[in-house]
């Protein structure tokens, strides 16, 4: 198995955990708020397996039905993940609103509710630990999926330490609708992280345009290496997943022949290789006629 599916099913191991962990804390302290942090676990448990799911379909060669390959699965992963994470903030809404109507009073800080946060820290420490390798091997390899799920760890352990903070005020100052009140904010707060990750993968799914500081670095080295032509232009570049697609149009002089012309190309080939690992290349290669005058304008 490879590294990142390896880290991939440590985060189902890990999820199913921290899970555990926090539906223990909820149960024992009898808070409202706690457990709204266990729910949003459970959605880290499911979006960890998406994520396994789709990695393993995106590694997959490209073939004749889908011809660029499967990486947008990714994508998709992404966007499923951020849908359950929009359901876990409605669900929770709905168990505060209800504690909030008919509140009940909080285990004492001495016995029950003492040993859930204490359960709940600790579970909130694991993810941030493993939201850390995540993000590390999200980034190694450029897997929207493995992203997704680290953004939502580091979401959850900046949930967790502020409801113990929370309640804590709330047994200080002997307020138990607190609880309800804090499960609230926490549905709040996942809401929008879950609408945030939706809009990225979508974005992704469309083909967004990369950010201008990697089209001017593509333009500079596309410049550099391409001596001997003219100019290149309609420049474009789509990401799915790990994978990068880039095509633009070369202008060489009419009298040079098709091995000059294809040297020129290698060249800017290697160069993009080098510094955008697996892009997949595609270069039209026109006469001085088509000439546009724009893009990347070769010295």
């Amino acid at each position: 198995m490879k590294p990142i599916l390896k880290i991939a099913a440590g985060s189902i191991a890990v999820g199913v955990l921290v899970f555990a962990g926090k539906m223990l804390a909820a149960k024992v302290s009898g808070s409202t708020a706690l457990f709204s942090d266990a729910l949003e676990a459970l959605v880290n448990v499911a979006s960890s397996a998406l994520a396994l799911c789709a990695l393993i379909i995106g590694a997959k060669p490209a073939d004749e039905v889908h011809n660029y390959g499967h990486a947008k699965a990714e994508l998709l992963s992404a966007v499923a993940t951020g849908a359950m994470i929009l359901l876990a903030a409605l669900l929770i809404f709905h168990r505060a609103a209800l504690a909030l109507w008919h509140p009940q009073g909080l285990a004492a800080l001495e016995s029950g509710l003492g040993l859930g946060l204490v359960l709940n820290a600790v579970a909130g420490g694991v993810n941030a630990v493993w939201g850390l390798v995540l993000r590390h091997y999200g980034r190694k390899d450029r897997s929207p999926a493995l992203l997704a799920d680290a953004q939502h760890l580091f979401s959850d352990v900046l949930t967790s330490l502020g409801i113990v903070i929370a309640l804590l005020v709330a047994d200080w100052l002997r307020m138990p609708r607190l609880d309800p009140v804090i499960a609230l904010v926490i549905a709040a707060q996942i809401a929008v992280m879950g609408w945030h990750t939706v809009m990225r993968s979508i974005s992704g799914l469309l083909d967004e345009a990369p950010p201008p500081e990697i089209t001017e670095r593509i333009h500079n080295l596309v410049r550099e290496r391409a001596s001997g032509a003219i100019e290149a232009h309609d420049l474009r570049i789509r990401q799915a997943g790990h994978a990068s697609f880039l095509e633009f149009h070369l202008v060489v002089p009419g009298e040079m022949t098709v091995n000059e012309s294809h040297a020129i190309c290698d060249r800017i080939e290697a160069a993009l290789k080098a510094e955008m690992d697996g892009v997949i290349i595609t270069i039209h290669v026109e006469p001085p006629e088509k000439a546009k005058r724009e893009g990347v304008l070769v010295p």
